[in-house]
């Protein structure tokens, strides 16, 4: 009896998307040369649903990033994730939820849309090189509506950002500053921020960084609300005299 090649062939290929569709997420890991900065935790499910209990980059926790992956996308040559991982409850914890997507030809070019991010303010301050020292508090959220990264850096970003429970330490004890809001986007190879009123400091700015965050650059004004302390006014004055609409001028 001569052998059914086609059956046989039909048996492999099966064989060979099960072996994909079911293969540990944890054989691949173990597998990857993951650059000094980066260590991976336990790793559970599959290449297509898994999730990790601890990611550390540059000692930055994340904690339960979980994933799922779209079959479908790769068709068109994008690796499509749907990223989960925090506690969006606890402010003192990285957390995010979200759509990605990559281009299998190029792993630099990255999308993502409606990706909700939120990060400890003490922990991006510790990161971000500032011209003065600043002991702050709360909570930032950043609701990306879209962006468009390559190998060159931000091509293209509009995203909306809160910093919650704003505060700053004062000497006897937190100054609560209540919600400031700001648009976040790029522009010319770099990362700007645009700040509003109304916020309790009074506050209109545009912050601009290069998109490492170096070569950081702040240019305002500010008119603090006469309900916060003495203190902060006191220390207002030391960015010069206010104009006569009560509004002090300040580039950083």
């Amino acid at each position: 009896m001569g052998i059914n090649w086609r059956w046989l062939l039909a048996g492999i290929a099966l064989y060979l998307v099960l072996l994909i569709a079911y293969m540990p997420a944890s054989q691949v890991a173990n597998r990857i040369d993951l650059p000094r900065n980066v260590k991976l935790g336990q790793v559970e499910g599959t290449l297509w649903h898994g999730e990790v209990d601890r990611v550390v980059v540059n000692n930055i926790p994340v904690n339960q990033l979980s994933w799922d992956v779209s079959p479908l996308a790769l068709l068109t040559g994008h690796l499509a994730l749907e990223l989960d991982a925090g506690n969006m409850r606890d402010a003192a914890a990285i957390a995010f939820t979200g759509p990605l997507s990559l281009s299998l030809f190029d792993l630099q070019s990255v999308t993502a849309e409606d990706f909700l991010l939120y990060l400890p303010v003490d922990r991006v301050l510790a990161e971000v090189q500032l011209p003065l020292p600043v002991n702050a508090g709360g909570r930032f959220r950043v609701n990306i509506e879209s962006l468009s990264y390559s190998g060159q850096g931000c091509d293209e970003m509009m995203a909306y950002g809160d910093w919650l429970n704003a505060r700053v330490a004062g000497t006897r004890g937190p100054i609560e500053l209540g919600t400031f809001s700001a648009q976040i986007r790029c522009q010319n190879e770099q990362i700007v921020i645009d700040v509003a009123e109304p916020n309790a400091f009074g506050l209109s700015m545009q912050a601009t960084a290069n998109q490492d965050f170096s070569g950081f650059k702040v240019k305002g004004q500010f008119k603090p609300d006469p309900s916060l302390p003495q203190e902060v006014h006191d220390a207002a004055m030391f960015f010069g005299r206010p104009d006569a609409s009560g509004y002090t001028q300040f580039q950083l």
